[in-house]
């Protein structure tokens, strides 16, 4: 059966222990979670969010930025689709993939405060990445400009592309010395090492080896002002992968000015595993094509570089709540929240005389990802006897690497106060 929209606002008896929905509604058969009702604004305390979540109590838990823990809300979504596809799952499919789809792409699109049909579907920031540098437009006399932090996989798609279409790149430094960093020196060494051959940028908004946070948007009014003298076919194009800052940063991608954004959904926005968004401005979808056959016709681009296949659709679907949560609590509210612990931890960091931080105390620089070194531990040390403690962090994967925090909207300023005692005395 079909449902309708008005089926979408049909009331299901799906609550968080918390009360901060008022319900998510299902479709006629009552087997799958649909829509929440929504409004701005957090209706609980931390300690209240961090019921939701069904994270072991006798940890504090600082590495979410690696993989979420699923609210309440969402994994009682992900069960009833899984229920309802085991129960009959062609016909259930069938009936309601195409609705589904749109569902979740109307969800994302108002978070993200874009239109439903620039979004697509992926399993990843890599997924993401791959799909759009391999899918561009470019010609061999031109180049991809991208910087030495960026994201393994936008390194490697980026040399994938080059192999394939006879393109070449470059790896720029973005910065000299993470401690005197500035927005100021950040655009500079973007804008001025952009060349008429230059066909993409990209940018990593929020680094998970440092924790600095890149001005996108400053970056992009430099970008925009260099492309009114360009043909389309010679524009830059502004690729950020953004997933450390989405689900954090009270920003909206539409505002960021960039030409296309990847970002998991199954870290900060804590949606179910192995989800994601890919998203593109309107005015260049033109400027790369689809490199995967989608199954999912007839709603625009965002559809049309949605990969098709068989895939655990009950987290696809699920990725609809996970934007809900979000909005519940209020995107102002996440973003004070997760800004408040980050910053309480690295005020104090930076007073240990033992400790190294790396990541800038300026609110402009950061997010959530704070990372330090101790002085005479390693990294692995460092986390290993953190986990003796009870407290689960983590360690950047590049070189030189370095212990890293990130707090979550479950988190509280109580806990922090316990992970810097534990810091203290370490070393």
């Amino acid at each position: 059966m079909k449902f309708a929209r008005r089926d979408f606002l049909k009331k299901a008896g799906l609550a968080t222990t918390m009360g901060m929905f008022h319900g998510i509604v299902s479709c006629k058969d009552n087997s799958a979670p649909q829509k929440a009702s929504m409004y701005n604004g957090p209706e609980a305390s931390a300690e209240d969010i961090r019921a939701n979540f069904e994270l072991d109590p006798e940890y504090i838990h600082m590495a979410g930025m690696l993989l979420a823990s699923h609210p309440k809300s969402v994994k009682k979504s992900i069960e009833k689709y899984r229920e309802a596809l085991n129960r009959n799952p062609a016909k259930y499919i069938l009936e309601n993939k195409d609705s589904l789809f749109t569902l979740v792409s109307e969800s994302a699109a108002k978070y993200m405060e874009v239109k439903p049909e620039e979004i697509a579907l992926t399993d990843s920031t890599t997924m993401g990445t791959a799909l759009l540098i391999n899918g561009l437009h470019i010609r061999t006399d031109q180049e991809m400009l991208t910087a030495d932090y960026d994201y393994y996989s936008t390194h490697r798609s980026i040399d994938f592309k080059v192999r394939s279409s006879g393109a070449s790149s470059r790896e720029i430094a973005i910065y000299g010395d993470i401690h005197k960093v500035s927005e100021e020196e950040i655009i500079d060494k973007v804008i001025r090492e952009i060349k008429p051959s230059t066909r993409l940028v990209t940018g990593t908004w929020v680094h998970s080896a440092t924790g600095l946070k890149i001005p996108v948007k400053k970056i992009a009014e430099h970008i925009a002002a260099i492309n009114a003298n360009r043909s389309n076919e010679d524009r830059v194009l502004f690729f950020v992968d953004g997933v450390h800052g989405f689900g954090v940063e009270n920003q909206s991608v539409g505002d960021l000015g960039c030409d296309f954004f990847s970002a998991g959904t199954h870290k900060w926005m804590y949606g179910p595993r192995g989800t994601g968004v890919l998203w593109g401005n309107s005015r260049v979808h033109g400027e790369v094509s689809p490199t995967i056959p989608t199954f999912t016709y007839g709603t625009g681009w965002g559809g049309e570089m949605t990969p098709g296949g068989y895939k655990p659709f009950e987290h696809q679907w699920t990725v609809a709540n996970a934007f809900h949560f979000h909005m519940k609590m209020g995107k102002e509210y996440v973003q004070d929240h997760i800004h408040s612990l980050a910053r309480q931890l690295k005020e104090s960091l930076a007073k240990m005389s033992h400790i190294t931080l790396l990541t800038p105390m300026e609110e402009n620089l950061s997010s959530g990802i704070v990372c330090f070194s101790v002085n005479g531990m390693t990294p692995e040390a460092v986390v290993n006897k953190l986990t003796e403690k009870k407290i689960i962090a983590s360690k950047t994967p590049y070189r030189p690497s370095y212990p890293r925090l990130s707090p979550g909207i479950y988190n509280t300023s109580d806990e922090m106060e316990k992970v810097l005692r534990a810091i203290r005395t370490l070393g």
